[in-house]
């Protein structure tokens, strides 16, 4: 054959060959994911009990679990193995199918068939009387046991957003009424039992705020981030989605709350620098295969929407045109309300701290929007947010971003954590 004169007809075949890849299993994208990485993992599988489990591409060029399960813990263990080789940019977020006991899918269900607390206040009815009593709780971790990197000023960062809510001066809220932990006491059992408590004992009329400053998890294998405690353990590696502040944790405590007033601020995100001095913790070089040294993972939308019940209709804060037009209003209530989520960064990016301010770039900032906006939090909010994005660029590049998000229940949810408001 002369395949001069046939190249048309080759250059049409390899077209064909080429579109036809993603369906026989190969990447759909440029990946930095290679055949070698997937025997890799299957060999780790084999060398640590996971007998008939395997790795795949999948249609974005990520690695993907396929294979036979025999429950959870496997899944978690062989998903691990797969992180520490190619990084937790190029692990698909789905859990296999072939399971043979799915307790997360148990426990989900359950929590799902209690689940709506929310809808009352997206409809509009239901709606609150004056805030009778004030409650929080408020977490800082900056010292870990198992040999994470300390943050510099996560216990700083509670402390300043303690004294606002606990200032006569400022929040007006009573002392006894606010949990304080920082460092070594704030243990994963210290956090749920404070968030249990809270969650008996606030009424539907009652203000309730949640702030934690921590490290974040590795993504699991539903891509939620979780909240790293003192006592949080990193040895066998899938240990710290057992041993951290889950998402179903803090699910749980929202569904469960009665208030109708709850304002939650997480200032957490996964980095890979957090994980550096715990061996065998990271991919060969430290990060995700081709990711950027500034690789992070930060409260996802879809995270905060499993966490605020995955109500249909809620709210991002800068969805503008549904917060003036939307139906469900707080018209006949005496002050806003609605079930908020903030996070400190957006789903693939870190939170900083910063040397010149000496606390997280955004506590700093919104915590100076309370002082300046007599404790409202919506106003807070966008005060804070584009300042925040502007200094992370300042002070660690302008390749660099941050950008706050915040979804809610309601339209209107600017509360207010100051005294004044509940007059």
């Amino acid at each position: 054959m002369n395949c001069r004169r046939n190249k048309p007809i080759f250059l049409l075949f390899a077209l064909l060959l080429a579109l036809a890849l993603p369906v026989f299993g190969q990447q759909a994208s440029p990946t930095p994911v290679t055949q070698q990485h997937l025997q890799i993992i299957n060999s780790a599988f084999a060398r640590n009990g996971v007998v008939n489990g395997r790795v795949e591409f999948d249609a974005y060029g990520r690695v993907e679990l396929k294979g036979d399960y025999v429950d959870e813990p496997e899944v978690d263990r062989a998903f691990s193995l797969a992180q520490v080789v190619v990084g937790v940019k190029w692990v698909s977020p789905v859990t296999p199918e072939n399971i043979q006991v799915k307790t997360w899918e148990k426990k989900l269900g359950n929590l799902f068939a209690r689940a709506n607390v929310l809808q009352p206040s997206v409809r509009g009815d239901g709606m609150p009387g004056p805030i009778r009593n004030r409650y929080a709780v408020v977490v800082g971790v900056g010292r870990f046991k198992y040999g994470i990197q300390p943050l510099e000023y996560a216990a700083r960062d509670a402390l300043a957003f303690y004294q606002f809510l606990t200032d006569p001066r400022r929040g007006q809220f009573r002392p006894d009424n606010v949990v304080f932990l920082t460092d070594e006491n704030a243990t994963r059992s210290n956090v749920a039992v404070a968030l249990d408590k809270l969650r008996q004992l606030a009424g539907e009329d009652d203000l309730v705020t949640v702030y934690i400053s921590s490290h974040g998890s590795p993504p699991d294998k539903k891509g939620a981030v979780n909240v790293v405690t003192y006592d949080t353990e990193t040895k066998p590696r899938e240990r710290i989605w057992y041993t951290s502040v889950t998402e179903d944790m803090l699910k749980e405590f929202v569904e469960g709350v009665k208030a109708k007033r709850l304002v939650m601020v997480l200032d957490t995100c996964y980095s890979n620098g957090a994980y550096r001095a715990v061996p065998g913790f990271l991919p060969p070089g430290g990060k995700s295969l081709g990711a950027g040294d500034s690789e992070g993972y930060g409260i996802s939308q879809e995270s905060s929407r499993r966490m605020l019940g995955g109500a249909k209709d809620l709210v991002l804060e800068d969805d503008t045109r549904r917060a003036t037009t939307a139906k469900s209003v707080n018209i006949g209530s005496t002050e806003p309300y609605g079930k908020v989520l903030i996070g400190a960064s957006g789903s693939g990016e870190q939170s900083w701290e910063s040397e010149k301010l000496r606390n997280s770039i955004f506590t700093y900032y919104f915590v100076d929007g309370l002082n300046r906006y007599s404790g409202s939090v919506q106003q807070a909010f966008n005060y804070a947010k584009p300042r925040v994005a502007s200094r992370v660029k300042e002070e660690k590049g302008h390749d660099i971003d941050q950008n706050p998000q915040a979804m809610a229940t309601m339209p209107n949810w600017d509360m207010r954590l100051t005294q004044a408001a509940t007059r």
